[in-house]
């Protein structure tokens, strides 16, 4: 396991620039933060690129143990406090963060076929419904 103090290294330079789309696109990977997001990506055999830890994950037991066994068998960094705030786009992070490989399953959208709408966060359906209805 590689140790990181320094925002000037390449790995950690590498990630930051993860939050650009266009970055993303162009190395084929994405960044995911978090317990339950990495072991996801375990459990789905996902191709785990890097697994980033903050040295003092283990001191505060903020990863159970059964996952730092999984953990180890991937390429882990092990990074500052500072540095994994530096990189973490969470106001409270876990201390965990892996760079994963796109599966390029993802089919282009076809525009030509019927339109799919999805909703997030909808507060009054009746009020959205009455807006198609009226054709606003």
């Amino acid at each position: 396991m590689q140790g990181i103090t320094s925002k000037d290294n390449e790995l950690i330079k590498h990630i930051k620039k993860l939050k650009d789309k266009k970055y993303r696109d162009s190395s084929n990977e994405y960044v995911i933060e978090g317990v339950k997001l990495v072991a996801e990506a375990i459990q789905e055999k996902a191709t785990i690129k890097q697994i980033v830890l903050c040295d003092d994950c283990e001191k505060n037991a903020a990863i159970p143990k059964d996952l730092m066994y999984e953990i180890a068998k991937y390429e882990c960094v092990y990074v500052t406090e500072k540095i994994f705030n530096y990189l973490s786009e969470v106001q409270t992070p876990q201390g965990i963060l892996a760079v994963i490989e796109k599966n390029g399953l993802a089919e282009e959208i076809d525009y030509t076929q019927e339109i799919i709408v999805a909703l997030d966060d909808v507060q009054d359906p009746r009020k959205f419904r009455n807006n198609i209805k009226n054709g606003g």
